[in-house]
């Protein structure tokens, strides 16, 4: 009864509604079903057109690498290739080896001290006679040997068994590595067909900037083992207070230079160009040159010469290096990275291009190297990327717009191109607080990184993505 009564003096208490009201209402309530469906036709078209220029860019992606490749670069070079001078003498000859890695035919490097090596020669005399070069890498604190053996020693068991464990603990092929970008143009070696470049620049125009910020504007010191920089670009204008590009060549003087990769990472990290915003807008660059072209399509580098350029590198007192490239796990490379680590180095490397079942690439599978994959920009996983527990983070780097060594604007894929936007953060944390260490930088990018995938770390998107700008603390 109590309930019944509230509800009748409830209804004389509402309000009375005329008639007239109700008419006016009328028209109202009409209007909202056209509104609902225009603001849904609306939003269709939107999506539409965003579907659209997907697929447009899908298929310009498409014809760019179907017309500046005519094959897939790995599969193109024969299992057996002489790498020759400009006047055509053979330099070495590179050949396919445990794995299906390549190598140096025959040629083995040992890192070591000279007392080390002094040791092993007393020990087997011989070692004098394979003894082909020997460097020191002075700013390392360590001697480089290498070897050439001869083929019935051409084996980690073959040289363990000739001269025990002892000798095979300081040794490493002399293995070959290679850049982690799906395309790169290189106009001295004539890498592209002019409807290549064409399809090049008309995906560049309709591809928007996803590293469209400065990552920080800080003065940054930054090195690179890479290609060489195609310092005559008309967007690597160098100009003091801005941009200073020192760069070393560490190939023979005989041998053809690379520029297209280099010139691409370099572009990342400091172009001034109306399609490309620098990620380190007040940059000095040191570029270490340790690759050669291959083929027309293909730049690689032995291990010897990247070491060499890593010592040097270490010399200019250069905190953060930017590696991407990718190749086999060597004792002799890992050495060279614990000593890195020691003396306060930072390398942030390219996880790889493999493909998400590939076998871990180095450097980046080291522990103590900073890895990074590459996504486009819905924030989707680069293809072609490898995979595992040893991605620490992801960053933009497919459908990236970036310079091309002909002195153009190019549109390139893959984690060498992510890899240079991790080193740009590393670099800006460095550059605001010099003592940091690699454990504290891990944790100052982890917790301004972008979880992707599956909470916290994983296999692809390691602890997620870093864009720029970066967080200042």
């Amino acid at each position: 009864m109590k309930i019944l009564a509230v509800c009748c003096l409830t209804l004389l208490l509402m309000p009375t509604v005329g008639f007239s009201q109700i008419s006016l209402a009328e028209p109202l309530l009409q209007q909202i079903p056209s509104q609902v469906e225009q603001q849904l036709q609306q939003r269709t078209s939107q999506l539409q057109q965003v579907a659209q220029q997907q697929l447009a860019q899908q298929q310009l992606v498409k014809q760019l690498a179907e017309k500046a490749t005519l094959a897939d670069p790995l599969t193109a070079l024969p299992q057996v290739l002489a790498i020759v001078d400009q006047q055509g003498q053979s330099l070495w000859t590179v050949v396919e080896v445990e794995q299906g890695f390549r190598a140096v035919e025959r040629e083995w490097l040992l890192l070591l001290t000279e007392s080390e090596w002094q040791g092993l020669v007393q020990r087997w005399p011989e070692l004098v006679r394979y003894q082909q070069a020997k460097s020191e890498l002075t700013a390392l604190g360590m001697l480089l040997v290498k070897l050439k053996v001869p083929a019935e020693l051409d084996s980690s068991l073959q040289l363990s068994q000739q001269f025990d464990a002892t000798l095979a603990s300081y040794a490493g092929r002399n293995h070959i590595y290679q850049p982690q970008a799906a395309v790169n143009t290189d106009a001295s070696a004539a890498l592209v067909t002019s409807e290549a470049l064409a399809t090049s620049a008309e995906l560049v125009k309709s591809t928007e900037l996803v590293n469209s910020a400065a990552m920080c504007t800080l003065p940054v010191r930054l090195g690179m083992v890479d290609t060489a920089v195609a310092l005559d670009h008309p967007a690597l204008v160098q100009q003091s207070q801005r941009l200073k590009i020192v760069q070393q060549n560490f190939l023979p003087q005989t041998l053809n230079q690379t520029y297209g990769h280099g010139t691409a990472v370099a572009g990342l990290l400091a172009a001034q160009h109306a399609d490309i915003k620098p990620l380190l807008p007040q940059l000095t660059l040191y570029s270490a040159s340790a690759f050669y072209p291959a083929n027309q399509y293909q730049q690689s580098a032995t291990l010897a010469h990247i070491l060499q350029g890593l010592n040097w590198l270490v010399s200019q007192q250069v905190k953060v290096i930017n590696m991407s490239l990718t190749g086999p796990d060597n004792p002799v490379l890992a050495a060279v990275i614990a000593q890195l680590v020691k003396t306060d180095v930072i390398l942030v490397a390219a996880a790889g291009n493999g493909g998400p079942v590939a076998a871990p690439l180095y450097p980046a599978a080291y522990q103590d190297v900073l890895a990074v994959t590459a996504l486009d920009k819905w924030q989707q996983l680069y293809r072609w990327a490898n995979q595992g527990e040893y991605i620490d983070y992801a960053a933009f780097g497919v459908q990236v717009p970036t310079l091309s060594a002909n002195g153009t604007v190019a549109v390139q894929s893959g984690t060498s191109m992510a890899a240079p936007v991790l080193s740009a953060a590393v670099a800006c944390l460095r550059a605001a607080e010099p003592t940091l260490s690699l454990a504290q930088i891990r944790q100052r990018l982890t917790a301004q990184a972008r979880d992707l995938g599956e909470p916290g770390h994983d296999s692809q998107f390691g602890n997620g993505l870093i864009a720029a700008p970066l967080k200042q603390h």
